[in-house]
């Protein structure tokens, strides 16, 4: 084993696999540490959203996944039964992938294989320490203990992580003071549809087709969620609760490989995402009840904004304010992803007559009100994240400054949209216009490796993309830069962006 890096991963699922990647697409030597000696054969997470596909088509990655997994045009918000239509999203990518998590870490492991990125299992980190020039990282090996250097390291070993235990870094929120019941169940007499959600007066039920016979199912029973769990949950546990709630059982058939769990309404967030040369993503700096299944892709989005910024920094190119625009650009995302999951457990596991009565209003709310239905959906799909605030201060912005781009196509320009343009990972200068002021022959050349310049118009005519003259664009598919319709002749700021 090699014994330095410039950044260890430590965690092998999908934040961390996808985290390592990235670095590696951007010439970063990286290794990623799992304890674990065999990946589990059950998925925790199924949910991929429209954000998420979005992020993996800026690298080329979106049509395996989708050749695996299953659309659905609509999500629930609180396992209200009106449920949140997607279709009308501005993207390309207007549902809901549903999509094993075992599947989708064994597509990232063949990505990275692909990558030539080494993933070692049955290496568990026991400590690591700070120095001022690099991290040291204490490992229990099969073949006994290693130190493996480097100058970032990056916890993405959820919960329980043991980077941000050594770095001493405050988790803050509350633990669990209720229970929902999981299973992965094959089903004789399943519901029509490739979804259901439920919510009688007794609790609230969710259920999504996961192919051939087997189906998850979600339950909270308001009677017995809040007792503490002292035995494994058992099949009797599901078949009760559900024919409780539901009034049948689906034809459930308790087979040797059915999965069955338990999730807590445990929230947390760590205070700081970064410590020195430690960093944190994933579910090491943020927990929730998995209402709406959005933490699997909090945790990826939280690995694409970070991977192209230390790249920048290992490279040498990075502005001073670049690394510490990781917390300030994803601790709020992933306090608004908390607050949306708390609100939704507001609605589901309220037992009380007046809890009943808040959620029924809201359902009947909901399938009254297009406007609020829209909002939501938007939120869940991740297509609502902006980071206006982040960057250098530059006079005559855009409002398009800070916001997401979705993958535009493309007249007169080759590649043909804007995603084909963001496959290399790099910064995107897309000029729409004659007038826009191009850049020095000579910077082109200095920012050779992290810059990609095209030049095209809008093929679609899209009104809400048409007043800026060009677009500097991050690697990970915000505006960095835009200017306003007034100031067609403002020079992009590349040395600000880009070193």
């Amino acid at each position: 084993m090699t014994d330095s890096y410039d950044v260890v991963v430590v965690g092998g699922g999908p934040v961390g696999m996808w985290l390592a990647a990235e670095l590696s697409r951007a010439g970063v030597s990286v290794v990623v540490l799992e304890k674990r000696a065999e990946r589990p054969p059950q998925s925790k997470a199924l949910t991929v959203y429209p954000r998420t596909v979005e992020m993996l088509a800026m690298r080329g990655l979106a049509d395996r996944f989708l050749a695996e997994g299953s659309p659905v045009p609509s999500s629930h918000f609180a396992i209200l039964s009106n449920r949140l239509d997607f279709s009308f999203l501005d993207t390309r990518y207007p549902f809901t992938l549903f999509l094993p998590q075992r599947r989708t870490e064994e597509l990232l492991n063949d990505h990275l294989d692909e990558l030539g990125v080494p993933l070692l299992r049955s290496h568990e980190v026991t400590g690591v320490r700070q120095h001022a020039a690099e991290v040291e990282v204490d490992v229990a090996t099969p073949s006994g203990p290693a130190t493996i250097t480097a100058a970032y390291v990056v916890g993405c070993d959820g919960a329980g992580s043991a980077v941000r235990q050594a770095a001493d870094l405050e988790f803050a929120g509350t633990p669990s003071s209720w229970y929902s019941i999981l299973g992965d169940i094959e089903l004789a007499d399943p519901p029509a549809g490739r979804a259901l959600t439920m919510c009688p007066p007794g609790g609230a039920l969710y259920m999504v087709a996961l192919g051939g016979d087997r189906w998850r199912i979600a339950v909270i029973e308001h009677a017995t969620m809040s007792a503490l769990p002292t035995d494994p949950v058992t099949f009797a546990d599901l078949r009760a609760s559900t024919l409780r709630l539901a009034g049948t059982d689906f034809g459930m058939r308790q087979t040797p490989d059915a999965w069955l769990s338990r999730v807590g309404n445990e929230t947390r967030q760590v205070t700081d995402y970064r410590r020195g040369r430690v960093f944190l993503a994933g579910d090491a700096a943020h927990v929730h009840f998995p209402a709406g299944g959005q933490g699997l892709n909090l945790g990826l989005q939280d690995a694409f904004n970070l991977a192209w910024k230390l790249a920048a920094e290992l490279h040498g190119w990075a502005p001073s304010w670049l690394l510490d625009s990781y917390q300030a650009e994803r601790a709020p995302v992933g306090l608004d992803v908390i607050e949306d999951s708390l609100a939704q457990c507001g609605l589901i596991a309220s037992p009380s007559r007046e809890g009943v009565a808040l959620r029924d209003r809201f359902n009947r709310i909901l399938g009254e009100n297009e406007a609020l239905c829209r909002s939501l959906a938007v939120r869940l799909s991740g297509l609502g994240v902006a980071y206006p605030a982040t960057g250098p201060a530059a006079p005559g912005q855009s409002p398009l400054a800070g916001q997401r781009v979705p993958d535009l196509p493309l007249r007169g320009a080759l590649p043909a949209s804007v995603y084909e343009l963001l496959k290399q990972g790099t910064f995107v200068l897309l000029t729409l216009s004659r007038q826009a002021q191009q850049p020095h022959p000579g910077d082109l050349r200095k920012y050779a490796g992290r810059l990609t310049v095209a030049t095209g118009g809008l093929a679609d005519g899209r009104r809400d993309w048409a007043g800026p003259h060009a677009l500097l664009i991050r690697p990970d598919g915000y505006v960095a830069w835009a200017p306003d319709e007034a100031e067609p002749v403002a020079a992009p700021p590349l040395s600000a962006w880009l070193g």
